[in-house]
């Protein structure tokens, strides 16, 4: 319940206006065709954005689509066209039309990102879209994980009555109210995700923990790679003044959905809280190109310096050989299932793949500082920090967490199925590491 589409139009209400100033000019995005506004584009921008702060959305949507035709280099048009299309198949009863909606309005609001939008409106809004099956579809040549049943049980006939009286009485603060219900609504289907979800929220809200971690926990048993539950808990267990509880449960957020900035910043907003390091180590990683199938040699990485940056060459000649065009790669071929599973065609990018190039370039390293043409005091932090992680067996799941191109998010969830344990060591002994003292008594 806290993290809808609707909550966030509402923050829009207070800032639409000075949102919508006219943008300055600049050279046109590649592919983007020139502006061509009506003599009444002045006047319906400033139709559309009275109608879009004040709620009116049902009449801000024509005006948004043909504004976006008239000019397809203003992010805020596409921004909002897009929220408002995403909004319009929530209340539609046909699915394809509902699915069409939610394809245009994830593909304007990726348009609002690639003109430089990365507001917090449009990253949880395309965050909540890919969690569709229609995003899901869309995200997976990038690598998006396949939606879980927590996102893809819609609840029995039974239930969802008794859920709809339970979002009524939330949606008027009545949370003592609330909370039976969703309960009922999750008695009613004990495989519903959002039920049990939300009568946690609904006891959290009402300040009663306890009763809450119960129904958080009931959420994680259905779908534990779900980060919802996870990272509300954590907020449960902090409120209830467990802090290291609460460290767990965001820690196992980010393990369950790593690949959105909402469950890392939790853990840092807890690590802030408890004035406990939080790092996360950088690495640069040099480009490189493969004109005609060889690689473009970098002359920066021909001749070592001391810093051990033209052991990258290594790492470069290792991923070229198993066929990689670039370092990252942004998008895979294949086909995808509804619900986002995704069947990749030729190239991916693997972490056996990743591990190879990374040892190559290490061990080249290391044989450096051996010969004494690399020291320790010039070496770049980012393999200082790799050879490090390496030592630790702390490797893995750092690139896992860090490197995540479409290929590598591609092979994550085999990955966390198999080494949850060693990812969970990773974040609490290197990213946010310390022990938070009891309170005195």
């Amino acid at each position: 319940m806290r993290w809808s589409v609707v909550f966030f139009l509402s923050l829009t209400m207070s800032v639409g206006a000075q949102q919508a100033a006219p943008a300055k000019q600049q050279a046109l995005p590649p592919g983007v065709p020139a502006p061509q506004h009506k003599s009444s584009f002045d006047a319906e921008r400033l139709q559309a954005d009275e109608a879009f702060v004040h709620g009116k959305h049902a009449q801000a949507l024509p005006l948004y689509e043909d504004l976006c035709e008239q000019d397809q280099t203003i992010a805020l048009f596409a921004e909002r066209h897009g929220i408002l299309l995403l909004e319009k198949a929530e209340t539609t009863q046909d699915a394809k039309e509902q699915g069409e909606l939610q394809t245009q309005g994830i593909a304007e609001l990726d348009r609002a990102q690639k003109l430089g939008d990365n507001s917090p409106l449009l990253v949880q809004t395309l965050y909540n879209a890919s969690k569709t099956q229609a995003g899901a579809a869309v995200g997976a040549p990038m690598g998006m994980l396949p939606l879980t049943v927590g996102y893809t049980h819609a609840g029995s006939a039974a239930a969802q009555p008794l859920y709809a009286q339970a979002e009524q009485a939330f949606s008027q603060q009545n949370f003592a109210a609330a909370a039976p219900l969703f309960v009922k609504a999750a008695e009613a289907d004990p495989q519903w995700y959002n039920a049990a979800l939300n009568a946690g929220d609904s006891y959290f809200r009402a300040k009663d923990f306890k009763s809450a971690g119960a129904w958080f926990a009931k959420a994680v048993a259905i779908d534990p790679n779900r980060e919802t539950a996870y990272r509300y808990w954590g907020d449960a267990l902090w409120a209830s003044g467990d802090k290291m509880g609460a460290k767990g449960k965001f820690v196992d957020a980010i393990i369950a959905e790593p690949f959105t900035g909402g469950t890392w910043s939790k853990l840092a907003q807890w690590a802030g809280a408890t004035k406990t390091p939080f790092i996360v180590v950088r690495v640069h990683r040099p480009e490189f190109t493969t004109p005609g199938g060889q690689l473009k040699v970098d002359a920066a990485l021909e001749k070592e310096t001391g810093d051990g940056h033209a052991s990258w060459l290594v790492y470069e000649r290792v991923r070229v050989q198993h066929g990689a065009p670039t370092p990252g790669q942004l998008i895979m071929a294949g086909a995808s299932t509804a619900n986002g599973e995704f069947t990749p065609k030729g190239y991916v990018h693997t972490l056996e793949e990743e591990m190879a190039a990374l040892n190559a370039m290490l061990d080249d390293v290391q044989k450096k500082v051996a010969a004494g043409t690399v020291t320790e005091a010039k070496m770049e932090p980012g393999i200082r920090a790799m050879l490090e992680l390496r030592k630790n067996g702390f490797l893995e799941p750092f690139v896992m967490l860090n490197f995540h191109d479409a290929g590598l998010r591609h092979g994550y969830p085999a990955y966390r199925a198999a080494h949850r344990d060693v990812l969970v060591k990773y974040l609490n002994q290197v990213v946010a590491v310390g022990v938070v003292q009891p309170a005195a008594k």
